[in-house]
Parts: C-alpha cells; structure tokens; sequence
C-alpha cells in the first residue's frame, strides 16, 4: 500500500480545529490491539478510525424499561418455582402441580410480552 504525503501548511499558519470535544475510552490491550490492527488495514489515522467507528456504529439496545420490569417479574416467579420444586421433592409432585401448571402459564404469558428484540438477541 502506498500513501500520498501530505501537504505541509506553510510556516506560520494555524489551522483552527472544528473538533473541540475529547472522548476517552479504557481498553484491555487486546482489545487496543484488535482496534489499532484495524485501523492499520483501513488506512486511516486512529482518530478518523475511531471518530468513523463510533459515528456509523449502530448500538442495538439491550432492553427497554418495559421488558426489565417483565424480566424482574419472571426471575421472582423462578423464585417461587424452586420454592415449587423443593416441596413437591418433598412431598411428591401431585401436591404443587396446580401450582405449577398455573405458574407455568404466567411465565409463558409474561415471556410473549417481552419484545421481540430481547427475545431474539
């Protein structure tokens, strides 16, 4: 690959940056590694690397406030099944399996109310 040199200012200029605002991000070296190596085959320097990186990226949201709540409610309902399960090892399936049955709709009902985004990811 070459590269064209670029031309120099003349003596004396300034050249007034437009960016004004710094960003900092902490990396594990390997990870450090995996960006500069990329940034190598792109041909670019590391802040037009990074600065192209974080503006094209698209960020795929982890879960939205809805389908947190949901989630609390299934992992207390987990809860409650092994609660379930201890007593009907104790003292035999028949006694907890209305319960059961009854806590497994919920779960499944609570479950088709997630998105499909979280359901999928």
């Amino acid at each position: 690959m070459t590269f064209a040199k670029r031309k120099k200012a003349p003596p004396g200029a300034v050249k007034e940056s437009d960016k004004t605002v710094v960003v900092s991000v902490r990396l594990k070296i390997e990870q450090y590694q995996i960006a500069l190596e990329k940034c190598r085959k792109s041909g670019r320097k590391l802040s037009d690397y990074w600065r192209c990186a974080l503006l094209n990226a698209e960020v795929i949201q982890v879960a939205r406030p809805e389908d947190m709540a949901l989630l609390r409610q299934i992992g207390s309902m987990a809860n409650n099944l092994n609660q379930l399960a201890k007593k009907a090892n104790e003292a035999g399936f028949k006694l907890v399996q209305w319960s059961l049955d009854s806590l497994s709709k919920e779960i499944k009902s609570l479950y088709s109310k997630l998105s499909h985004d979280w359901k999928h990811h």
